[in-house]
């Protein structure tokens, strides 16, 4: 019994995380949960149903997470249960959702997540589909990481198929699809289907940069201070140290590095306090949200870096920006 328990309880925490991510991917929302007190006050028949508080781009909510297998009625009922005791808005994560179910709760307005297929959002004037890509009411937003890091990659291609995307960021098919549908939404790729495969015609860099900086974003979620160590000293130069690289400015006294989200988790027990070593000790960790390394390459790509130092306002860093692209950019609208 206590094995089956806890593999329970991995379960509905993997499911929990899998909406999450996918809210974070898909939509590029900065979702971050928490504990929700109230759970501990909930009736014993809600007890089997994980429910979290989100933060995510200002806006609060609960995120409960239905076990496997359960049918549209159990869906709404934990709705309805929740919202009635809850201030916050409540989203239903409903892995196993087909398309009937995700059409009924859209027509009932009621708010869920199927990671990989479908999120409605309504309180948040949010949606999106794996076919219809994201939408959002407010078209000034911010591209998804997936999204951003398909545009920075496909700028330098002529033209390629998703399975070329997803060997380049070293992403799943579903996240390649719906990148490469968000880009079609917002005029920065064509999709043409030759015989039986669909390819993909994306915009220059020029263009992407010129007309579309304002929806690109800095890849830096967070920074922290490592100790230097193999594990620290493999990973993909990334800031001013990658600028020096490729400029004449001086590389910086701490070195500073770049690494996934996911990947930074397994190497978190390296991490000091900032002056807690001397410069040559430590180096900075840039935790970005998408791969830093697109896989043909051996380092970060210039747009990438140039977004990750469009907030500082050192007139010799933006100068060397310039000149790596032969042109001024508009980089600050980035931010």
């Amino acid at each position: 019994m206590y094995n089956s328990n806890m593999k329970w309880n991995q379960t509905k925490t993997m499911e929990m995380n899998e909406a999450l991510t996918y809210l974070q991917e898909a939509l590029g929302l900065s979702a971050k949960a928490k504990t929700w007190p109230g759970s501990a006050h909930l009736p014993l028949h809600l007890r089997s149903i994980e429910v979290r508080a989100v933060d995510a781009n200002g806006f609060s909510f609960l995120l409960a997470s239905l076990p496997a297998g359960v049918g549209l009625p159990e869906a709404k009922r934990v709705y309805s249960q929740l919202a009635l005791r809850a201030e916050a808005p409540v989203v239903v994560s409903f892995p196993d959702a087909d398309a009937r179910q995700r059409k009924a709760l859209v027509a009932q307005g009621i708010p869920f997540v199927c990671s990989g297929r479908q999120a409605f959002l309504p309180f948040m004037g949010a949606a999106c589909t794996e076919r219809g890509g994201t939408r959002f009411h407010n078209r000034a937003t911010k591209m998804s990481p997936n999204a951003q890091a398909a545009a920075i990659w496909g700028a330098g291609q002529e033209s390629y198929h998703s399975d070329d995307l997803c060997r380049a960021l070293g992403i799943s098919a579903s996240r390649a699809s719906e990148a490469i549908t968000e880009l079609v939404d917002r005029g920065l790729a064509k999709r043409e289907r030759r015989e039986r495969r669909v390819i993909v015609f994306p915009v220059a860099v020029d263009l992407l940069l010129s007309e579309h900086m304002a929806e690109l974003f800095s890849p830096v979620s967070k920074v922290f201070f490592a100790r230097r160590a193999p594990q620290i000293d493999c990973l993909a130069d990334a800031g001013e140290t990658a600028l020096a690289a490729r400029s004449m400015l001086a590389a910086p006294g701490m070195d500073q590095k770049a690494v996934l989200r996911s990947v930074w988790r397994e190497l978190r027990g390296l991490e000091v306090a900032d002056g807690e070593l001397s410069d040559n000790e430590t180096a900075m960790i840039q935790v970005w949200r998408y791969a830093p390394v697109f896989a043909d390459s051996s380092r970060v790509d210039d747009i990438s870096l140039a977004l990750s130092l469009a907030a500082i306002d050192d007139e010799r860093i933006q100068l060397e920006v310039d000149r790596m692209f032969g042109k001024e950019y508009p980089w600050r609208e980035a931010l």
